[in-house]
């Protein structure tokens, strides 16, 4: 039997992949695409379930989001909805990760699964996987910072003197230069080249019977640079001091991720499934994103006492209480911070009881000396609160592509449903009926 890997490629445009092959570039894409075709898949229709952490889950579960009830990033670890890991390793299979988006790392025997930057659950594996783990956690919820601990440096060398291959090193050189240059999206393509780099050595060390790599630099480039990809053809565009004109940083991107599904192809007895779970659409107004600079920090501040605060992608944050009354007055506080005109600064509070999942939505520049309010009392330099991330470009669409080395170019249906993902993998092992018929 084959082994599976599959590339989860998160919200890849493949509509601008087909153009930039056009153009003659990403000549891996090209050659696997004519041999083995292009699929659609489709999820959900409601565009507030239309997340990556909703999506993924979906897939590995085979079950809709009104099945499964996994909303924001970090439910997963919650949840009591079976995932394909330990379905397959309850039935005798090897089974690994690395940086599973709001996956849940329940398997007992995993040679290495490595969770993605923002959820709590374990990680399986050696001391490298846990320091790796670390130091990626560190680097992707420090982006806006762009500042790396030396332990994240450490880990970082570690994995790029013993796992990376020599093929890589150019893209590497080349995105210390682009970061180094101020060029915020190289640091995505470093970190997604090293994960990748990282899963196949450890793959070919382990040669799990399944495993899963997921990807989310392009993702991000897409959301923050697509109006400046060449593919596209709208009114929208980039300010020149956040990308110079003439610079395409989606299409590094897709180089470097051609490079990783030539390494992907040249892994022996493998079946490779490749799927994006959603795409992204033009964001063509001006929308400024923002993140606290230190969460703990701001919400002392405002007088907002709390147990725990976790930082999660981009402008959101978790914030966990001892009590509901605690958290509900928590609630008021966070929605009634405003600006001097009285416009507020994080409309989007989600109360758990225990917890708020909270997203700093101000969407307008803040400019130096920038001030807030809050229960009556003005809050000066805001700006030194917070950090630039992005402006964003893009925001999410249901349709979603598939790829897979098992399969001809005409052979899957269109638009198919993508918790069915789930049951192709349960059947290319022969197990749990059951679930894909669920999936079906």
């Amino acid at each position: 039997m084959k082994k599976l890997i599959f590339w989860e490629v998160n919200e890849i445009n493949f509509d601008y992949v087909q153009s930039y092959i056009e153009q003659g570039e990403l000549p891996h894409w090209k050659q696997a695409i004519e041999k083995f075709g292009l699929n659609t898949t489709l999820s959900e229709q409601v565009y507030e379930q239309i997340e990556p952490w909703i999506q993924w889950p979906t897939v590995r579960t085979g079950m809709d989001y009104s099945e499964h009830q996994v909303f924001r990033l970090g439910d997963m670890a919650l949840s009591e909805a079976p995932q394909h890991w330990e379905q397959l390793e309850q039935a005798g299979f090897s089974v690994a990760a690395v940086s599973p988006i709001n996956g849940a790392n329940r398997t007992q025997k995993s040679p290495f699964w490595l969770p993605d930057p923002w959820v709590d659950t374990p990680v399986s594996g050696g001391p490298f996987a846990h320091r790796i783990t670390a130091a990626l956690r560190q680097a992707v919820n420090d982006n806006s910072e762009e500042k790396l601990t030396m332990a994240s440096i450490a880990a970082v060398m570690e994995g790029l003197m013993t796992r990376a291959k020599a093929s890589s090193w150019l893209r590497y050189v080349k995105g210390v230069f682009g970061a180094v240059k101020r060029q915020h999206w190289s640091k995505a393509v470093v970190l997604d080249r090293l994960l990748s780099d990282v899963f196949i050595a450890l793959w070919k060390k382990h040669q799990p019977d399944f495993s899963v790599l997921f990807l989310n630099g392009g993702a991000h480039v897409q959301h923050h640079y697509m109006c400046s990809a060449a593919p596209y053809k709208g009114k929208a565009s980039n300010p020149e001091w956040y990308v110079p004109e003439g610079v395409d940083p989606l299409l590094e991107m897709l180089q470097m991720y051609d490079e990783v599904l030539a390494d992907l192809l040249k892994l022996s007895n493998t079946r490779l499934m490749i799927a994006t779970g959603m795409q992204q659409v033009p964001y063509e107004d001006v929308a400024y994103y923002w993140r606290l600079r230190d969460h703990a920090a701001f919400l002392q501040k405002i007088g907002i006492d709390h147990v725990r605060v976790q930082p999660r992608m981009t402008r959101d944050f978790l914030v966990e209480f001892k009590t509901e009354r605690e958290t509900n007055e928590a609630e008021r506080k966070l929605l009634n911070v405003v600006t001097d005109d009285g416009k507020p600064l994080f409309e989007e509070v989600d109360n758990r009881g225990n917890s708020l999942f909270v997203t700093l939505t101000w969407a307008h520049d803040i400019v130096k000396g920038f001030a807030i309010v809050s229960e009556g009392q003005r809050y000066e330099k805001f700006d030194e609160d917070v950090v630039f991330v992005a402006i964003k470009n893009a925001h999410h669409h249901t349709l979603g592509y598939y790829l897979d080395t098992d399969r001809c170019p005409g052979e899957i249906e269109k638009d198919m449903p993508l918790k069915r993902l789930h049951g192709e993998i349960m059947e290319h092992f022969g197990v749990c009926e059951r679930c894909s018929e669920n999936a079906a």
